[in-house]
C-alpha cells in the first residue's frame, strides 16, 4: 500500500498532466501504485477529470499486461503445433516409409 503523500503526488501529477496535455509525468508510476491510489480515493471524486484519467491509465496498463500474456500463449501454441507436426511426420515416415 502506498502512503498518503505518494497518493497526493500521483493525483497532482494526473491533474497537472491534464492541464498541460502532457502524459510524460504519469508514465513513471507503476500499475500497483496507480491501483493503490485509486483504491485510497474510494468513492471520492468519481467523475473528476483526474480520476477518470487515472482509471483510464490503469485500464491501459492492464491491457498491456493482458496482451503480453496472450502473446506468450500464442507463441507456446505455435511451438507445440510445430513439435506435434514434426512428430506426426516422423511417425508417418517410420510407419509408411
Amino acid at each position: 500500500m502506498i502512503s498518503e503523500e505518494k497518493k497526493r503526488e500521483i493525483l497532482a501529477a494526473f491533474a497537472a498532466s491534464l492541464k498541460r496535455d502532457n502524459s510524460a509525468q504519469i508514465e513513471s508510476y507503476s500499475l500497483s501504485e496507480l491501483r493503490d491510489a485509486d483504491a485510497m480515493l474510494g468513492d471520492r471524486d468519481v467523475n473528476a477529470d483526474y480520476r477518470l484519467a487515472l482509471q483510464n491509465r490503469i485500464a491501459d496498463l492492464e491491457k498491456g499486461v493482458d496482451r503480453k500474456h496472450e502473446s506468450k500463449v500464442r507463441a507456446w501454441h505455435l511451438v507445440t503445433a510445430l513439435i506435434i507436426g514434426l512428430v506426426i511426420a516422423g511417425l508417418a515416415k517410420l510407419l509408411f516409409g
